[in-house]
């Protein structure tokens, strides 16, 4: 049962298989540790904070971690050379904020993450149309062995 190449189609499936086993192993891992526990925190001082800031602009979402233990969440009204004014969700005062007082701003997911989310889309979209095709053998191979010649009988 063995082809020109060296191994058989069991023998190939079994190493499928496992390569399968250890893919799903290898991803149950890497999911199960936060993401939190892999990044370094960057320390924030006010002119980062002011220029990312900026970059994020006037009437885009962010949240702000103060000095004091606070948590702001909300829209950007305002952005000045020492402070910034943020219109809280469900308050109608807005906030002024210093950029001396901020240790930590979240702006939203960044490129990276949309990066390994497209990447992670692609790779399953592809495994599943290369799973389907050979599920269900859409070009019919391999159905029967093949049966040598019948012999006329003399």
């Amino acid at each position: 049962m063995g082809s020109s190449c060296g191994f058989s189609a069991l023998d190939f499936r079994s190493r499928l298989s496992k390569l399968g086993v250890f893919v799903a192993c290898l991803l149950m891992v890497l999911l199960a540790i936060p993401p939190q526990a892999l990044a370094k925190t960057k320390p924030l001082n006010a002119t980062t904070a002011h220029s990312r800031i900026l970059k994020r602009g006037i009437d885009n979402p962010i949240g702000v971690e103060l000095s004091n233990g606070i948590e702001l969440m909300g829209r950007i009204i305002a952005i000045n050379t020492d402070s910034f004014t943020i219109q809280l969700f469900n308050d109608p005062e807005p906030v002024t904020v210093n950029y001396a007082d901020v240790i930590d701003l979240r702006t939203g997911p960044t490129r990276g993450f949309w990066i390994m989310t497209a990447v992670g889309v692609g790779a399953v979209a592809g495994m599943a149309i290369w799973g389907f095709a050979h599920v269900h053998n859409l070009q019919q191979q391999n159905q029967l062995p093949n049966m040598p010649t019948p012999q006329p009988i003399p």
